[in-house]
């Protein structure tokens, strides 16, 4: 992982900021989470979970994804670890729909406030202020159709 100065050479390029950026990111926050026993995949699935308890895998497919042979293994992964539950529900007995167990809501919580807290650390460079234009833009690029695209060869 490279946490040197930006070479002014690279520095005029948003996109390899934003690359280096989120390889940084991701490298710590998957360690600040090893020692809780989560990966960065099932904090997420975790975490839309506890907020929409009884969605079904195909609606975790949809909010993440995560492709639909991987999101059964994550599923299958939370119910060994105890920490969700498969049910069917009454009115569609094809589909699983998925709830946290107390000891995930418990977890998914404690991982929550760490993660926020290493948001925290992450971002201290930055004002309050410019946090928020920051995450204004970020999901203002996520979500345009552009993201979606195939980058050019």
């Amino acid at each position: 992982m490279n946490d040197g100065p930006v070479p002014d050479e690279l520095a005029q390029f948003p996109g390899y900021l934003l690359s280096r950026l989120g390889h940084q990111c991701s490298h710590r926050f998957r360690t600040s989470l090893e020692p809780l026993g989560i990966t960065p995949r099932l904090f997420g699935v975790m975490s839309i979970v506890a907020a929409r308890p009884g969605i079904t895998q195909k609606g975790l497919h949809q909010c993440t994804a995560i492709d639909t042979s991987s999101m059964v293994a994550l599923v299958d992964e939370l119910e060994r670890l105890g920490l969700a539950e498969r049910r069917v529900p009454h009115d569609d007995r094809r589909a699983r729909a998925i709830y946290l167990t107390n000891q995930g809501q418990a977890l998914t919580e404690r991982v929550q406030s760490h993660t926020a807290t290493v948001q925290r650390e992450l971002f201290s460079a930055l004002s309050a202020a410019e946090l928020r234009s920051l995450h204004a833009l970020l999901r203002k690029l996520a979500a345009s159709p552009a993201s979606d695209s195939t980058p050019p060869p």
